[in-house]
This record gives structure tokens, sequence and C-alpha cells, in this order.
């Protein structure tokens, strides 16, 4: 594994504000080997109104049906349990897929830079300062990841239809999913692959949890707390991992020379209008975060993290802490019943 520093560039005046730091960053070609209608939709799904509409629009919907849900227009019969069975398959499978093609590509490169060059060889990998993780291969997985927490939604649409309400956590965390995946695969920031390994395996779990209880597979309660707190886990640290981004310094790797000899070298050398576009964004050649914009957006997922994890850990609490109580105390009726007679 070498170490050019490439992507090592000047920093540039500051864009006027957040949103224009993740739109003005440069932004990746849109990817190969996808269905066609993924590929002329790029553009679209790439423009900030998309994402902040939708996000918006679900939110207020979601809640405003939720407040008006009763339970008493839930769909039933089996063409409904099929739907559901359907829709929980399909988004195990693609989970697992999204987690098989990127987990092992992105461990390999930092079991590559760490074996080749030790921790400062694994740093450079972490921070992707070669762009050696952020591949063709890799921006395709993660731009379609974006994509399905459109598909995702779905989700509270069943529950809706089931007669249920839909609570702040289930609409907090779409909605801020959305904008959060948008925001990491617009500007290309490193730490997408923590939210595109983890979340996936997570998902691919979960996911097939629901399938199996869609068609009332039994699963022990221990299954059902282990989901959510690894959804917990998930968050604390992958949250934890993504905020190391904001403060990492990429270190020099021996023989690589320089880096902002690198840098000014490159500089030099570049003739293209693109290269010189990107130049444009780049910060201190020592930093892991190479532009704002992927700054803002590691700041943006850490921020909607926080309150999430709170949520997951409340609705832990409340769940299964409500249960335990309620089942020790039936336990307790029956044992002073079982006595009295």
């Amino acid at each position: 594994m070498s170490f050019d520093y490439a992507s090592a560039r000047p920093a540039a005046p500051r864009p006027s504000s957040f949103l224009a730091s993740l739109t003005d960053s440069p932004r990746p070609p849109a990817p190969s080997g996808v269905p066609s209608v993924v590929h002329d939709t790029y553009d679209l799904f790439l423009n900030p109104v998309v994402p902040i509409t939708f996000g918006l629009v679900y939110f207020v919907v979601a809640k405003t049906l939720s407040h008006y849900q009763d339970g008493k227009n839930r769909i039933r019969g089996k063409g409904w349990d099929t739907v559901v069975l359907l829709h929980n398959i399909i988004l195990a499978v693609y989970s697992a897929w999204t987690f098989l093609g990127t987990a092992p590509h992105v461990f390999g490169e930092f079991w590559r830079g760490f074996a080749n060059n030790g921790v400062a060889g694994l740093t450079h990998a972490f921070c992707d300062s070669d762009s050696s993780v952020w591949s063709a291969t890799f921006s395709k997985y993660s731009y379609l990841f974006y994509l399905s927490k459109y598909w995702e939604v779905l989700d509270t649409a069943i529950l809706l239809l089931k007669g249920k309400k839909v609570g702040m956590l289930q609409s907090y965390h779409h909605m801020g999913a959305i904008w959060t995946m948008y925001a990491a695969y617009v500007t290309q920031a490193m730490p997408v692959w923590i939210f595109c390994v983890a979340n996936s395996l997570v998902h691919s779990i979960m996911y097939s949890y629901y399938a199996c209880t869609a068609v009332s597979i039994p699963f022990p309660r221990f299954l059902k707390k282990s989901i959510t707190r690894m959804q917990i886990t998930q968050f604390l640290v992958g949250g934890s991992l993504a905020a190391s981004y904001l403060f990492i310094k990429l270190p020099e790797v021996p023989g690589s020379g320089s880096a902002a000899e690198k840098a000014r070298q490159h500089l030099s050398s570049a003739s293209s209008s693109f290269e010189a576009g990107v130049n444009a964004f780049r910060q201190d050649p020592a930093t892991c975060l190479r532009n704002v914009g992927q700054i803002n957006a590691v700041k943006l997922n850490v921020a909607y993290l926080i309150p999430l994890t709170y949520l997951f850990v409340a609705f832990f609490v409340r769940t299964y802490r409500k249960n335990g109580d309620a089942a020790a105390a039936a336990k307790k009726a029956s044992s002073k019943a079982a006595k009295a007679q």
C-alpha cells in the first residue's frame, strides 16, 4: 500500500453555509454497474432538495397519520401478510448483500495498511488517504445504501396499516437516516463505511427476524432484546468512530516524503479542470477529512446519533423493564396462589 497524498490539498475559503459546504464539495461520479433507472435518477437524488423535502414530508405525514390512528382500520388477510413478508425478505437479503460487498473490502484495506506500514499505515487506510477504500465498487454500494433509506420508510407505512401508532423513534430514525446518508455520500466522507458496514449487518439480522415473525415463527425473548442491544451498540461505537475522524492527523509514512511537499508536487502537475476543482476544496494535507463538506457531514451524523441513541435506550428500558416487571409480578402472584392451595 503506497501513499502519494494525491488527495491532500491546501485549504480553500469556507462555503457560506452548512448546506453549501455539502453541495459544493467535489461530487462522486455516478456509480457503474447499477440498473439504468438508478443511473438515470442520479442527479435527482443528489439534489439536496430531494432528501430534505422527502424527509420533512415523511415526518409530518407519519406523525399526522399516527395521531389519528385508532387501531380500527388495520389491514388483514393473507395477501397483506405476504406483502409484509416480502418487504422484510427483500431488505434482509439486500442488507446482507451490502455487508458482504463492503465489509471485506474495507477491512481488507485496513489490514493491508497495517501490514505494510504498521499503525501509520492503518491510520492512512482508516482515513483513505490514497482513495483505495472509496473505489468504484464501494461508491456503488454506498449510493445504493443511501437509496435504500427511502425504501425503509415503508416500515412506517406497514406499522400504520397494521393499526399501530408511530413513535418519535421510528419517524426520527428514518428521516435522519436519509439526511445523514445523503451528506456522507455526496461529500465522499470516509466515515460512511461505518454506516454501510455496521448498519447493513444489523439490518440483515433485524429484517430476518421481522420476516420470521411475519410468518409466526417464535423467537426467544433474549433474541429480541439482543437486536435492540446491537442497534444501541452500533450507534455508540459507530458514533465514536465517526467523531474520531474530526481529530485524526495523518502521520508520516517511512519513505513517503513530506506531506506538504507531496501536495505541492501534485498541485504543480494538476492538468484537468476536475483536479483543479477538487483542489479548491481540500484542507490541510495533515488532516483526515479533506474538506469542510466532509467535516460538516460527519458532524451531522454524530449530532443525529446522539438523540437517536437516547431514543433507543429509552425504548429498551420502557419495553423490556416493563415486560420484565409484569412477568415478575405474574410469577409472584402464581407463587402466592400455589402456596395458598
